[in-house]
């Protein structure tokens, strides 16, 4: 009988300790996250089912609990609400209350510009750019793909930012993919037209784009149109020149 209680009594300590395990796991995995609107959080209080309740962040960033009333929890962190609460309840309600508070869906961001699917996409811990585009089915064919740019909310006020892939979405982000810028390519070319522009673009690249040069180009006087402080000059180039967005490349005809 003493060994049955003694293992009862282990037994009864290990599952405190998960237990404990599970709520700092909680608090651990989201330790800087800030709640806001549309967060869908759930409070678990031990023995206490009537106050173990499930509740959406509203648009003022509070939550209505049992005996508490409105609370205001944007802008906190799991771990904040969870000692409020513990606070509140310790000091005129339960003598040793046990919280534990997790979030069931997150806010979403949205992916906005040249991409297939825009619109919000339900936050994920640790999502990257790169998954967040693929979420939304990739580039379209005139994205800027080294123009991606994320608004984010920074001390109350937005600010919009250049991001790499490989960096880390947050809720409420808007991820904007800009359209590509374009340039064009006119005169005794075999396809003149609009092309889209892209980083480390040569002249020669974009005649070659553009179907190449036809029989009657000037190859050496090709030059380039380009808008400098806001006046348009022209300027003589080289095939291996460096082109910039907007610019207009003219292949003049020879003369024989």
């Amino acid at each position: 009988m003493r060994h049955i209680v003694i293992r009862l009594v282990g037994l009864a300590f290990i599952a405190m300790v998960l237990v404990g395990a599970v709520t700092t796991t909680h608090a651990e995995l989201q330790p800087t996250y800030q709640l806001g609107p549309n967060d869908v959080i759930r409070v678990l209080v031990f023995g206490e089912d009537d106050l173990s309740v499930e509740r959406t962040v509203d648009g003022n960033g509070t939550i209505t609990f049992p005996l508490l009333g409105a609370l205001s929890v944007g802008g906190r962190t799991v771990q904040d609400l969870q000692d409020e609460l513990t606070a509140q309840l310790r000091a005129g309600y339960i003598r040793h209350p046990k919280v534990t508070v997790f979030i069931v869906k997150h806010r979403n961001f949205t992916v906005s510009g040249e991409v297939k699917k825009p619109g919000g996409i339900e936050y994920k811990e640790g999502v990257t750019v790169q998954e967040a585009l693929a979420l939304a089915e990739g580039f379209t064919e005139k994205a800027d793909r080294n123009g991606v740019k994320i608004t984010r909310q920074n001390g109350g006020s937005p600010q919009t930012v250049p991001v790499t892939l490989d960096a880390v979405v947050l809720p409420n982000d808007l991820i904007i993919v800009a359209q590509a810028s374009k340039l064009y390519v006119n005169g005794e070319v075999k396809r003149p037209g609009d092309y889209m522009y892209e980083k480390d673009l040569t002249v020669h690249k974009a005649i070659t784009m553009a179907g190449g040069f036809t029989e009657k180009a000037a190859e050496s006087r090709t030059k380039v149109l380009r808008v400098i402080n806001g006046q348009e000059e022209t300027i003589s180039v080289k095939l291996n020149d460096l082109l910039h967005p907007n610019d207009i490349i003219v292949v003049p005809q020879r003369f024989f």
